[in-house]
């Protein structure tokens, strides 16, 4: 950090005179808008309660060591296997496993010690067994009671824990599933147990002890409650647990009816079966299930019709989708129905609109009008062996495509069950946040596509590759192979192949290249810097000690957590990689400027610079929320390095929390840029990256990326060694107040002094109170020095809390800034900037001097009404290019935000707008409105069904496609127009709160561009999206189609559509077209020679579209990736 005394001293004297006036921060999100209200998955915990649930907890060394299969006799380091099991005390005689266990003959033993002899009585002993149920009810194998003979001497107390464990299967499950719970605040759990015998029956089906959505109070109680006492009906209870998520009757339990605990279409539902053995008294069930009737092809209870041969003799190892070997039978293992049982569960439609009508959201269960998204509700089952393994379990879980896994202890069952729980969170996540993939980019023939997964906040930076092939019928299209992952939503389907995921290549935690920054020094992130040994000075040691966790000792756990070592007391994680949200990937490969010579008077040239690190290493930066900005070989996805900034250090502990509510670090997108500094003895070509955090924090940093692994430059190669020289600086809100948090995507620029800076907006939310708060809430640009990241302009637009259009006090916030260079010399001139009420701003950077450079005016002001009181937000980069008359400059941007807690509620969200406003150099008034403004509107909206009439070689057969387009006016501008504007309302003039709220794209004389709908909907939360694509000088629609909606591969009179205006029928151009779900993100592919830009469509639907360039500039045809 940096410290400027006297600026900021003369700046709170000014604040002083002002007054202090509460200011009403915003209500920035802590989580992806587009998945803040995704369905809690339904857990429902089957937990078996069978007498067998009494066994004692064995010893790691027994389970480790299989017993001899030899029982003859007892002898001294050799113990035998049993069927069996032996209560603690019983008398037995001559029992498998030659042992005399002797109730109330404990002669010659110590009070509360059990006497056993040899079958043949030429030995005995006198142990001391736990007895952890109680009243000389827990239960022994044969095997183990051999084990601890032949292991302890006689008169050996074995209570305790301190020698074997003293605890048995009930208990454990209990305590690991009530400690467990209260960890997972998003899910809904349940609770079902088997149903116990009575005097009229042996017990069937499950009790369902807890609804899904129970208090975990509740839960833990029931839980409490359980007894080991009933026979094990492990399939009539999974069965049982079916019809409670239908709300059906119980079919085992007269007088009950169960209310389904399924809310939403989009619910994903299981069951976790931890159970110990095997079925017994488990053979009834229903012939007339609504879902089996359904089915003639099926029944129950042999839902696979697998049933090979099977024997007693067999016990226990069953063969594969066993249905067992006495189907009339109760003895364990006699019926196998459980895998059965499980499939059913899956392939079954528990919810449906003919009986079930609409889930909470209103939409049919059947949800016809989502492409069929979510029109299975189905359950999915996961199985753990509790101190035994068979084929049945993991057979439950293939069928159930859930998870199969096995433990012994408290620490191996409270492991599995998290894992369960966490896989059973990404899965629903990965469904609720399909839509939330963010950034991609295109480098040659590789799309690097980052993403995030909301169940258990993982990320993802996946490659895939175009088929280059010109021979090929897929030509231009992604490269695809069929997904045969049974647990996949899209399993059986063709999806575009990976060629590699970065998460998949993260390196082991001890060898990371992971860097820091403490204060202005740069180190590697690593327990040699923070253990506070004598390499470090005092100073240093008493500045780091408890910087990260709140003692000493937890600061060297949680670096090695971080660094990617599992701490057992830490929260599990599925990757490394954490979410990656809004920050996007940005490829950096060999320099490739247009600099001259003569640009930089230095040692080296630009060209020279070039040419020394031609074959540098291609790497691919992004920023995540695991706390890192990460630095991927672009060639096969290896971490090269991850750096953390050093504002994030004291909030890193709470990625660790077990019950980790999500928050933004490294949220923000780099810029990375060739630029001529000094950041040594003398100034230099360098390649500088500068990124933001976005809601992450109120910092900028910047690091030096020239040579990752030391091609050219040892120096800045990526290692913790070299981590001083890597960082440069960090600039945050205790360098200047008026910083918010830095949503502002920094730019890198040669100014007109001559020097090279970093420019950035003010962020949001400068005046929360942090103990740097601004007390004016003012937008503002900030010019830092590149090389050192000292401040050297603050240029205020004096308009903040005061000026809130609203009256809240909001303090105003300014994104990204827009750079223009007006002659050529590759020096920025003017910035542009709008701001967070609706004020378009122009900035003059063409003086020599840094006194010159300042605000030049407000250049517009966004409203939706004539006088101008309801102002409309601009929170993304604005577009500008130079005006086909060769005057001014034409300024385009859109209206909307999608930031705060409260905007995914569309009808609140207010009309918005598409601007293009021509910059003349002097501002445009709002004091008639928008009179100065050509208006544009949307005339028409509607489903239509194209037929390809034509055929291709791909397609010859009247295939016909049904999109939702849009049709824009074609008002021309008269010459005194200073532009024009287009409200997103449709024709139906019903405002939905539709904004545009991410970056626009300028190809050749065309505007692209997405608008979004957010709705308050669990399963759409990320709401609607458009793809406009316009004329952008006058906003109108263009003259031919840009869409082949008919995917012929030709553009023509056949993706037109016909529309009534002025009372006459006239075939038009389709504006644009509805995407699907989400803020959808453009970005540009595979642009030819002509400009003719492949449109990658980011959100729900992820299309890839090839535009139509234009009259006699060829065409290419649409491609469709995901839906």
């Amino acid at each position: 950090m940096f410290s400027h005394k006297r600026v900021i001293t003369a700046v709170f004297i000014m604040h002083l005179a002002v007054g202090n006036v509460a200011a009403g921060n915003l209500s920035l999100s802590d989580a992806p808008l587009s998945v803040s209200t995704s369905a809690e998955p339904n857990i429902m915990l089957l937990i078996d309660n069978s007498g067998s649930m009494d066994t004692i907890i064995e010893s790691d060394y027994f389970l480790a060591n299989p017993p001899a299969d030899n029982q003859t006799e007892w002898r001294p380091l050799e113990y035998y296997s049993s069927g069996g099991y032996y209560y603690y005390g019983s008398v037995y005689s001559n029992n498998e496993g030659n042992f005399y266990p002797l109730r109330g003959v404990r002669h010659n033993c110590s009070t509360g010690f059990l006497k056993f002899y040899t079958a043949d009585a030429s030995q005995s002993k006198c142990l001391r067994l736990p007895d952890p149920v109680g009243g000389e009810n827990t239960r022994y194998t044969g095997a183990y009671i051999n084990y601890l003979l032949n292991t302890y001497s006689s008169g050996t107390d074995l209570r305790g824990g301190s020698t074997i464990p003293d605890d048995y299967r009930m208990n454990v499950a209990r305590n690991v599933a009530s400690n467990l719970i209260p960890d997972f605040d998003n899910v809904r759990f349940g609770l079902s147990s088997f149903y116990g015998p009575s005097s009229y029956s042996y017990g069937h089906g499950a009790t369902i002890n807890r609804n899904c959505g129970s208090s975990v109070a509740d839960i833990q109680t029931s839980l409490n409650g359980l007894s080991a006492s009933t026979n094990t009906p492990l399939a009539e209870a999974l069965y049982e647990v079916t019809r409670y998520f239908r709300g059906l009757s119980s079919y085992y339990h007269s007088n009950t009816t169960y209310t389904s605990p399924i809310q939403y279409r989009c619910q994903k539902n299981f069951t976790i079966a931890i159970t110990d053995g095997f079925p017994t008294y488990d053979r009834n069930y229903p012939t007339n299930d609504p879902a089996d009737v359904l089915n003639t092809g099926k029944s129950l209870p042999d839902w696979d019709g697998e049933h090979p041969n099977t024997n007693s003799s067999q016990y226990p190892s069953f063969p594969q989708y066993s249905d067992g070997f006495d189907t009339s039978g109760n003895s364990e293992g006699a019926t196998l129905y459980l895998d059965d049982i499980a499939l059913f569960a899956n392939e079954i439609d528990m919810k449906t609109f003919d009986v079930n009508g609409n889930d909470l959201d209103g939409i049919s269960w059947d949800d016809t009008t989502d492409n069929a998204k979510f029109a299975q509700q189905n359950m999915l089952t996961y199985t753990i062996g509790f101190a035994t393994e068979n084929q049945m379990l993991e057979d439950a879980a293939a069928y159930g495509q859930g998870g199969y896994e096995n433990a012994n202890n408290a620490d191996e069952l409270t492991t599995k069950l998290k894992a369960a729980i966490n896989d059973i969170l990404a899965r629903a996540g990965a469904a609720s946040s399909a839509a939330a993939s963010t950034g991609s980019l295109q480098v040659g023939t590789l799309i690097y596509q980052a993403s995030f997964n909301s169940g258990d906040w993982v990320g993802s930076l996946v490659t895939y590759e175009f088929d280059t092939d010109t021979t090929s019928g897929t030509y231009g299209e992604l490269l695809t192979e069929l997904d045969t992952d049974v647990a996949s939503d899209t399993y059986g389907e063709q999806m575009p192949a990976e060629v590699w995921d970065a998460a998949d290549l993260i390196p082991a935690w001890d060898i990371r290249n992971i860097i820091t920054n403490i204060g202005s020094t740069g180190t590697g992130f690593n327990r040699d810097y923070f253990d506070g040994d004598a390499a470090n000075s005092a100073a240093t040691n008493a500045s780091i000690a408890g910087l990260l966790a709140d003692n000493f000792d937890d600061d060297l756990n949680l670096v090695d957590y971080l660094r990617g070592r599992a701490v057992t007391a830490y929260r599990a994680r599925t990757s490394l990689l954490g979410d990656i949200v809004h920050s996007s990937p940005i490829y950096v490969g060999a320099p490739n400027r247009n600099y001259t010579d003569t640009f930089e008077s230095g040692s080296e040239t630009y060209a020279q610079f070039a040419a020394r690190l031609k074959d540098r290493t291609p790497v691919i930066y992004v920023g995540a929320n695991d706390g890192m900005l990460h630095a991927f070989d672009a060639a096969d996805g290896d971490e090269l390095m991850a750096y953390i900034p050093g504002i994030l250090l004291p909030d890193l502990k709470n990625l660790s929390v077990i019950n980790y509510s999500h928050q933004y670090y490294v949220d923000g997108t780099p810029t990375i840029q060739d630029a001529f500094i000094d950041t040594g003895s003398s100034a230099e070509w360098r390649t500088v990256l500068v990124s933001g955090l976005n809601k992450g924090g109120q910092s900028i940093f910047a690091l030096d990326v020239t040579d990752p692994e030391g091609v050219s430059d040892n120096t800045v190669s990526f290692s913790e060694d070299n981590a001083d020289n890597v960082f440069l600086w960090e600039f945050t809100d205790a360098d200047d107040a008026e910083l918010g948090y830095s949503y502002s995507q920094p730019v890198i620029a040669k100014l007109n002094d001559n020097k090279w800076y970093a420019i950035f907006g003010s962020g949001y939310n400068n005046t929360e109170a942090d103990g740097h708060a601004s007390l004016t809430g003012d937008a503002s640009v900030f010019i830092v020095d590149l090389e050192n990241g000292s401040l050297v302009k603050n240029i205020t637009t004096a308009t903040g809390m005061d000026e809130d259009p609203t009256s809240q006090n909001r303090p105003n916030g300014l994104p990204r800034v827009t750079l223009v260079d007006t002659n050529n010399d590759s020096k920025t001139d003017y910035l542009y900037a709008g701001d967070l009420f609706g004020n378009l701003w122009k900035f003059d950077l063409s003086g020599s001097t840094i006194a010159s450079w300042g605000l030049a005016y407000k250049a517009y002001t966004a409203c939706s009404d004539e006088l101008c009181t309801e102002h409309q937000p601009i929170t993304t980069k604005v577009s500008v290019n130079k005006h086909s008359s060769d005057v001014g400059i034409m300024v385009y941007f859109g209206t909307g935000k999608y930031i705060e807690t409260t905007d995914n509620n569309g009808a609140a969200g207010g009309v918005q707008s598409i601007y293009g406003i021509w910059d003349k150099g002097s501002v445009v008034s709002n004091a008639s409105g928008r009179s100065q403004l050509q208006q544009q509107s949307i005339i028409y909206e509607d489903g239509v069904t194209f037929t390809d009439t034509k055929g291709t070689l791909a397609t010859n057969d009247d295939t016909t496609t049904t999109e939702t387009i849009r049709v824009i006016s074609n008002n021309a501008l008269s010459t005194t127009d200073k532009g024009w504007y287009m409200d997103l309302i449709p024709p139906s003039g019903v405002e939905a709160g539709e904004r545009q709220v991410t970056e626009l794209l300028l190809r050749r004389d065309r505007l692209i561009f997405s608008s979004s709908i957010p709705i308050d909907s669990v399963c759409n939360p990320s709401g609607d999206s458009w793809l406009f694509d316009l004329k952008a000088e006058t906003g109108s629609r263009l003259s031919y189609s840009a869409f082949d909606l008919n995917e012929d591969g030709a553009y023509g009179k056949d993706d037109m559509v016909t529309v009534t205006i002025g009372g006459e029928e006239v075939l038009v151009p389709i504006t644009a077209i509805k995407t699907g779900t989400g803020a959808s993100k453009i970005t540009p592919l595979l642009d030819d020679e002509n400009g003719c830009t492949t449109k990658y469509i980011q959100g729900g639907s992820q299309k890839v579209i090839n535009s139509f360039c234009g009259p006699g500039y060829g065409r290419q045809k649409w491609q469709q990736i995901f839906r």
